[in-house]
């Protein structure tokens, strides 16, 4: 029995009239079909832009969001795969039973295999969507084929002070003042939360006087002051490692394989 069908016998309960009945069983079909095209939490375009653009400010980092979004979606894959091969032995066994509840009980189980199914298909198509996001991320900023640990490792400071900027531009704009949670941030990246503060005001006056005269504002400007911070503060992690004890971040001797290209 599908899914229309145990519909129509559940509307027999219903009380709704049979014109509303009737409106809302010719209209199941296209749920349907939008369903298994559209029916997921979250578009494509939201993955791309807030997903991908929010999480990091380095390609590799973005790359690695892609891995984990592939990774969650196949374990969400496996698990759905051996529910429905478990239900489909259930229904089996039950078809040999002519009683009325081992009836209904297949076909509940039947109707849960079906939706499963969608769900499955559904996250079989966002691996793709993140597969092509990955591919895409890889190609346009040179990242090799054969990149390692070591690579990504590389990046990560950049990445974290570009982070903790966009973090103190937000709290300014929305609070006028940094989160104790910026400060700590800065301190354990080996920046002066006062100088720092400094720099992100700044910023923030310039952009100012720059929409008040009507000069062309877009966000490549923010890009642009991010980038001269993970610029200026690059090594200012080191006095972070001195103070802590550490002689270097991480242990390359135990990252998965060697440096792919010099450093």
């Amino acid at each position: 029995m599908t899914d229309i069908e145990i519909f129509k016998q559940v509307t027999d309960i219903a009380t709704l009239d049979k014109a509303q009945i009737a409106k809302i069983t010719a209209r199941l079909p296209e749920y349907k079909r939008g369903s298994s095209i559209i029916g997921h939490s979250t578009s494509q375009s939201s993955y791309s832009l807030q997903t991908m653009q929010m999480i990091s400010d380095s390609p590799l980092s973005r790359m690695k969001q892609c891995l984990a979004q592939i990774d969650k979606k196949y374990q969400a894959i496996q698990g759905a795969y051996y529910k429905i091969e478990k239900k489909k032995l259930t229904v089996e066994k039950l078809r040999k039973d002519t009683s009325e509840h081992s009836r209904l009980t297949a076909e509940e189980y039947t109707s849960q295999i079906e939706s499963i199914t969608v769900s499955m298909n559904t996250s079989l198509r966002e691996i793709g969507m993140f597969q092509d996001m990955y591919d895409s991320i890889k190609k346009n900023n040179n990242i090799p084929d054969n990149w390692t640990e070591k690579d990504y490792e590389s990046q990560e400071i950049s990445h974290m002070v570009k982070a903790s900027f966009r973090l103190a531009v937000q709290d300014l704009s929305a609070t006028g003042r940094v989160s104790k949670a910026v400060v700590e941030y800065w301190e354990q990246l080996g920046i002066h939360p006062q100088l720092a503060e400094s720099r992100t005001r700044s910023y923030l006056v310039l952009i100012q006087e720059k929409i008040n005269s009507s000069e062309k504002v877009t966000i490549r400007d923010m890009y642009d002051f991010l980038d001269k911070m993970a610029d200026e503060f690059k090594d200012s992690y080191q006095d972070a490692l001195s103070r802590i004890g550490l002689d270097e971040l991480g242990s390359e001797g135990f990252m998965a394989q060697g440096a792919t290209k010099p450093q």
